[in-house]
């Protein structure tokens, strides 16, 4: 007996096409997309959002959008890929009409130590806010790829396609803001 190797992307991406197909007429069909993908969505924008009522309105707006929208997808690229398209349009809309700040992240979930002492929990806490806030304050660009790619785990060649720019284009943002990151981290560390 042989054991067939399952992609998991691939079938859920290909239930997602056929939920999709339907979603335009069959509002149980875009409940179930909903539900997929909304943690996701909200994750994403949240790093973008200056607080979670703001991300939580413009994570509406995005299904919103979607379900409006639901007859125009084609079906020839991830569904996925094709939310937080709507997403990161979504974002640049409310961006152009807000100020620019800087964006505190939301709580990202720890790994869990079995027993870790309060002082090792007191320094992993200001370790993680203080990452935290230099990614916060990182240029809206590079905020958003480093937030694709290393929170959603997108490829360089599915956040190129959610923002509109060249793989090459992404891969100089993700390396700038890691630069900036590494720079700024070391002169913590050096103080």
């Amino acid at each position: 007996m042989s054991l067939k190797t399952v992609d998991l992307d691939a079938v859920t991406e290909s239930g997602d096409r056929e939920l999709a197909a339907r979603a335009a007429h069959d509002f149980d069909a875009f409940a179930e997309l909903y539900r997929r993908h909304l943690c996701a969505i909200y994750r994403f924008v949240r790093t973008q959002a200056p607080d979670d009522a703001t991300a939580e309105d413009l994570t509406a707006q995005v299904f919103f959008k979607a379900l409006s929208s639901a007859a125009t997808y084609r079906g020839s690229g991830s569904y996925r890929a094709w939310l937080f398209r709507i997403a990161h349009n979504s974002i640049s809309t409310w961006g152009k009409h807000k100020t620019r700040s800087v964006i505190v992240l939301s709580e990202v979930p720890d790994s869990a130590d079995p027993d870790p002492s309060p002082a090792s929990q007191a320094i992993a806490t200001e370790e993680r806010s203080f990452v935290r806030q230099k990614v916060a304050e990182l240029p809206p660009a590079q905020r958003e790829v480093v937030a694709l790619r290393y929170l959603e785990d997108f490829s360089i060649e599915e956040v190129a396609a959610i923002t509109r720019r060249k793989q090459g284009a992404v891969r100089i943002l993700l390396h700038r803001a890691r630069t900036g990151l590494r720079k700024t981290l070391e002169g913590k560390e050096a103080t």
